[in-house]
C-alpha cells in the first residue's frame, strides 16, 4: 500500500522484512514519496528483503514483476495467451500442455537427467521464464535487466563482507524461528551448510540438524556431518532417502512444466517428515563467492562467448541456446569483465530455472537459501579474484564462529574412497561423464 493505503501491488511467496527480522505476513506500506517509477528506489525495497518471494508493482507504465535474487518464486509468461504463471502447469491443460512442448529441445539438453534449460527457455513453445535479476511488464510481456546496471565494485574489506553476511544469515533463521515452525539446517560434507552452521550456533537448540542419508551407500555428506554432529554435541536427525513413486515422479516434473527431471524428482519424498513443522534451510548460492564457473586459465580479459557458456554449462551446442545466450551477453551492462560475466551466468541461467523454479515442483516444505537474497548476492559479487578462487568466504565464517568445524574435511573421504564414489556415480547415469567432457573442452 502507498501511503494514502491505496494499493501500489503485492508481494508473492514468503518475504523476509531484514529489519524486523520476521515474515512479513500483512499489508506492506511502502515509504512516503515511494516512486514505482523510480529504479533506485524499487532497488532498496528489493535490498531490504530476505526469504523468496515474486513483487508486483503498479507503476503508471504497467504492472511490473520483480523476482527475488534466485528467481525462487518462478514466473513463466506465455507468449500466445498474455498469461503468467509459476510454470507451464499452471498455465495448460491438456491437450494443450502436450501439443505445445518442445520435445526437440528438451532432448537435446538433456532434462530428463542432467540438463536443463537456461536463458529463457522452458519446455514449451512460447512460453518463457522470467530470469533473475530481470523484469517482465505483465501487460505485453516486455522483458529487461534491472540489476545490476554496471560492475559491482571489489570490496577492499573482506572481513567486514564477512560480518556482513553472517547478519543477513541469522537475521533470516531469526524470522524462520519466529515464524511457528522450527528451521532446520541440511547438513552436507560441503562448505556452504557448514558455514552456515557455524555462524548460526547461537541458534543451536532452537534450530534442527537434518541430513538425508541413503543406507549402505553412505557418501561424504552422512559420513562427515555424522561425524561433526557426534563430535561436537550437536543433534542430529537422519532423513532417510525415500524413492518417489512413478506417480509422485511424474506429478513433480508436471509441476515445473517439464523443464528439470533430475535426481531431486526421484529423492524429493525424503524431506515430506519435516515438511508440516519445519523450515529447511539450504546452502545454495555459496557457488557464486567460490568462482563457479571459472577456469584456471581465465583472466578479467578472457573473451566470454555464447559458445564458450554453453560449454562451461556442460550442455550440447545447441543452435537455438547460442542465439539466446549472445542476446544475453549483449544485453549485459557496460564495463563487466570476464569474471563478473561468469558470475552472472551461474546466478542467471543456473540458479534460477535449475534449481529455484523446483519450489512448484515440491510444494510440501518451504526451503530458504539464505545466502541467496540481493545483498548476499551483492556480497558474493564484491569478494575479491582471489578470495573466490581459493574459496574463503565459507572457511572466513567457520575460522570465526566455530574454528573446531575446520578440522573436518570438505566433500572428501579420502583420495581413494572419492575416486570410487565417482566411479559409482558414473556407472549409474553415465550422462554426468559426457557433462564433465563437454566441460573440460571449454
Amino acid at each position: 500500500m502507498d501511503v494514502q493505503g491505496k494499493s501500489a501491488g503485492w508481494i508473492l511467496g514468503h518475504p523476509i522484512d531484514f529489519a524486523r527480522e520476521r515474515f512479513l505476513d500483512g499489508p506492506v506500506t511502502l515509504p512516503a514519496g515511494f516512486d514505482a517509477g523510480d529504479p533506485d528506489q524499487v532497488l532498496r525495497f528489493l535490498w531490504s528483503l530476505g526469504g523468496i518471494f515474486l513483487v508486483l508493482l503498479d507503476r503508471p507504465d504497467g504492472l511490473w514483476a520483480y523476482p527475488d535474487a534466485s528467481a525462487h518464486i518462478p514466473l513463466v509468461y506465455d507468449r500466445v495467451t498474455g498469461n503468467a504463471g509459476a510454470s507451464a502447469h499452471a498455465l495448460l491443460a491438456d491437450p494443450d500442455y502436450e501439443d505445445r512442448r518442445d520435445h526437440a529441445l528438451t532432448e537435446r539438453l538433456g532434462v530428463g537427467g542432467e540438463g536443463w534449460l537456461p536463458a529463457g527457455f522452458t519446455a514449451h513453445h512460447d512460453i518463457v521464464r522470467l530470469l533473475p535479476n530481470h523484469r517482465i511488464r505483465l501487460d505485453d510481456g516486455r522483458t529487461e535487466r534491472f540489476w545490476p546496471r554496471g560492475p559491482v565494485p571489489t570490496t577492499t574489506d573482506p572481513d567486514a563482507m564477512v560480518a556482513e553476511t553472517v547478519h543477513l544469515l541469522r537475521a533470516q533463521v531469526a524470522a524462520m524461528e519466529a515464524s511457528g515452525k522450527r528451521p532446520a539446517l541440511g547438513l552436507t560434507g560441503g562448505t556452504e551448510s557448514r558455514s552456515i552452521l557455524a555462524a548460526c550456533r547461537t541458534f543451536l537448540g532452537r534450530m534442527d540438524i537434518v541430513t538425508v542419508t541413503r543406507g549402505g551407500d553412505r557418501p561424504a555428506d552422512t559420513i562427515i556431518s555424522a561425524r561433526i554432529a557426534v563430535d561436537m554435541g550437536i543433534p542430529r536427525r537422519e532423513l532417510p532417502r525415500l524413492t518417489a513413486t512413478p506417480e509422485q515422479t511424474a506429478l513433480f516434473i508436471r509441476r515445473g512444466g517439464h523443464a528439470i527431471g533430475d535426481t531431486n524428482s526421484l529423492y524429493h519424498p525424503s524431506v515430506w517428515p519435516i515438511a508440516d513443522s519445519h523450515i529447511f534451510i539450504g546452502g545454495v548460492g555459496g557457488e557464486v563467492g567460490r568462482a563457479f564457473f571459472w577456469r584456471a586459465s581465465d583472466t578479467p580479459a578472457t573473451a566470454i562467448t555464447a559458445v564458450l557458456l554453453n560449454g562451461r554449462f556442460g550442455l550440447p551446442q545447441t543452435p537455438q541456446l547460442i542465439e539466446a545466450l549472445e542476446a544475453w551477453l549483449a544485453g549485459l551492462p557496460p564495463g563487466l569483465d570476464a569474471y563478473g560475466i561468469l558470475d552472472l551466468a551461474y546466478i542467471e541461467h543456473r540458479m534460477g530455472p535449475w534449481y529455484a523454479m523446483q519450489i512448484t515442483c515440491d510444494p510440501t516444505l518451504l526451503r530458504i537459501h539464505p545466502l541467496f537474497t540481493f545483498r548476499g548476492v551483492e556480497l558474493l559479487l564484491s569478494l575479491p579474484p582471489d578470495w573466490k578462487r581459493a574459496s574463503r568466504l565459507g572457511p572466513e565464517m567457520i575460522r570465526t564462529h566455530w574454528p573446531e568445524l575446520m578440522n573436518y574435511p570438505f566433500n572428501s573421504l579420502g583420495k581413494v574412497q572419492d575416486m570410487w564414489a565417482k566411479v559409482r556415480r558414473a556407472l549409474r547415469d553415465p550422462a554426468v561423464v559426457m557433462k564433465k567432457l563437454r566441460k573440460l573442452r571449454y
